[in-house]
């Protein structure tokens, strides 16, 4: 890492001369082929230091990280007026100064499509990305967890009359580990949300909804441990020394389960005032999951020359059929020209990263200064309570961040910015605190 800072120099260098001795103001594509499709370089370079890059909550350890991502945006749809469709693809590349173990490489692909009939509108996207990161749900103590993760949505919104329209969809989300999978729990998400509109206004439409969701989360089993070893008599086994003679064995096993759930809503869409737009939805979710099984072995082995055989104990961890107030909003406000403001909220069931049964709640707001062309700043402000019905376990985290952007011209956008994340967990080992800096260049040709 020491070696790649002047690297990190020499590209933000280069991309200010590139500016100065570039001759056009409009924004050109690296290759353009036929009457439609433009494919543009699209890549970054950034610089990072965390103070708590485990997120431990005794141990905190800083570290600073250099990323390059060089991509291409493939985009077929110049020349099309009802259609567009966009591929983004980029590689990171991660390079740490104190944890060189860390080091890794990471894909990134995603697809966005939109069609636009007098009737009929479909919105669709797909995305891969690969992640290598610890979170509040997905902890270790000195490395990283890497995991991929899966998602598709298809949308399509039909109109019956002018008054009335209806919409129809299918989410899909897959979260793979690929490092400790023992540990932690791959699940699948597939959503079917359902809604009828009803124009109250030119502007403004009444929400009728209904969604359902089934999700399957995969069993775990504990990292291995060990056990002393005894011989017929209960004693302990000894060697040579006067030392207990230990051996691995496993503690835990869980076995996987599968949860429906129902989201019955009512909500409004479109311009809600002035200044407002947005939508928002409110109603009642409904959660049916299966139970599941843990596998518990005794902590005591027997000694494989005279054994003796102990009991593995069963537990069965109940899941009992809930609900709780819904919430889905997503809304804008327009102070000024300058000035604007994000609400997002959300209300739903989830599953922990270890499987667990989870009730979130989120708020997110983000407020966006634009102080002409070039300079703005956004600032961001975040909370969350997560309860793992599973374990009594309970989750406050919040969230701030600043971040300072400069648009050089069409090409080039630079950017610093700070951020502080904080969880209190009542679950040991589980809480911490995480402050991030990070300095930025992105090429867009």
């Amino acid at each position: 890492m020491k070696n790649k800072f002047p690297f990190l120099l020499s590209f933000l260098t280069v991309s200010l001369f590139y500016w100065i001795s570039a001759s056009s103001s409009v924004a050109a594509p690296l290759v353009s082929i036929g009457d439609n499709t433009d494919i543009y370089f699209n890549g970054s370079s950034s610089l990072r230091w965390a103070s708590n890059i485990f997120r431990n909550e005794q141990d905190e350890e800083s570290d600073l990280s250099w990323t390059i991502s060089p991509g291409l945006e493939v985009n077929l749809g110049r020349g099309i007026t009802n259609a567009d469709f966009t591929v983004i693809t980029r590689y990171d590349i991660v390079s740490y100064e104190d944890n060189d173990r860390l080091d890794t490489e990471l894909f990134h692909i995603e697809a966005l499509g939109t069609y636009e009939s007098s009737r009929l509108n479909l919105n669709g996207s797909a995305s891969f990305d690969e992640t290598k990161i610890n979170t509040e749900q997905v902890n270790l103590e000195d490395d990283l967890v890497e995991l991929n993760t899966t998602t598709a949505e298809l949308d399509a919104e039909y109109r019956v009359s002018p008054k009335f329209s209806f919409s129809a969809g299918v989410r899909y989300n897959e979260t793979e580990y690929q490092t400790y999978a023992d540990r932690f729990a791959d699940r699948e998400t597939t959503r079917f949300p359902l809604s009828v509109y009803y124009e109250l206004t030119p502007k403004l439409d009444l929400i009728l909804g209904y969604t359902y969701a089934t999700t399957d989360i995969e069993g775990t089993s504990s990292s291995s441990t060990t056990g002393a070893l005894r011989d017929a008599t209960g004693e302990f086994i000894l060697d040579p020394a006067g030392n207990i003679i230990v051996t691995e064995i496993t503690d835990r096993v869980q076995t996987g389960y599968e949860r429906d759930s129902h989201f019955y809503n009512i909500g409004l869409r479109g311009n809600i005032s002035t200044k407002l737009t947005g939508f928002f939805k409110i109603g009642y979710r409904t959660r049916s999951p299966e139970d599941s099984i843990l596998f518990s072995t005794p902590t005591d082995v027997t000694n494989p020359a005279n054994p003796l055989v102990g009991e593995t104990t069963d537990t069965t961890i109940d899941r009992d059929d809930s609900g709780m107030l819904g919430l889905d909003s997503n809304l804008t406000w327009m102070a000024t020209t300058k000035l604007l403001a994000q609400l997002a909220l959300s209300r739903d069931f989830g599953a922990g990263g270890e499987g667990e049964s989870t009730e979130a709640t989120r708020a997110n707001l983000i407020g966006n200064y634009s102080f002409n062309t070039h300079w703005s700043t956004t600032a961001s402000l975040g909370y969350s309570e997560t309860d793992y019905s599973d374990n009594g376990r309970e989750d406050e985290q919040f969230t701030g961040g600043l971040r300072v952007m400069y648009v050089l011209n069409t090409y080039w956008r630079f950017s610093a910015g700070y951020t502080y994340a904080e969880n209190d967990s009542t679950r040991a080992n589980s809480s911490y605190e995480n402050e991030t800096l990070d300095l930025t260049a992105i090429l867009r040709y």
